[in-house]
């Protein structure tokens, strides 16, 4: 099986071929071929056709601030809480925002921020009641 170039659009098919697989052009046995060298020459397919603008509607990045917010106060929260009155008010915002935070899109940092601000207020309580446990047996 020998190949030959199609003489429409210049691409390599079959002899036995009667279309162009790649443009369906008709084949014909005594139709001249196109030379190799002409082959790989860049092909325009119908210079008439009108142009048309494809719109591709791409999402962009979302954030949700006040949920970052909250993530951010309620970190904090943990290193500074044990300072008494700005430690808490720290803690108090890191809360409030990851709440506030909960009902907007994306919540990844609002949950975080949440669920950082309660533990710490576990582990407080934890702390407190340990302390005024020792002193009640003291």
């Amino acid at each position: 099986m020998a190949l030959i170039f199609c003489s429409h659009c210049g691409k390599q098919v079959s002899d036995k071929a009667t279309t162009c697989p790649h443009c369906n052009a008709v084949l014909q046995a005594g139709q001249p071929q196109v030379q190799p060298q002409t082959a790989q020459q860049p092909f325009q397919q119908n210079t008439n056709a009108t142009q048309q603008s494809v719109y591709v509607n791409v999402p962009g990045k979302q954030s949700n601030g006040i949920g970052t917010t909250g993530l951010v106060f309620a970190i904090l929260g943990i290193f500074l809480g044990w300072i008494p009155i700005l430690g808490w008010i720290i803690w108090f915002f890191g809360a409030l925002f990851s709440f506030i935070g909960l009902f907007k899109s994306p919540r990844g940092c609002a949950i975080a921020g949440f669920i950082i601000s309660f533990i710490w207020v576990i582990v407080v309580v934890f702390v407190v009641g340990s302390i005024g446990a020792f002193s009640l047996f003291n």
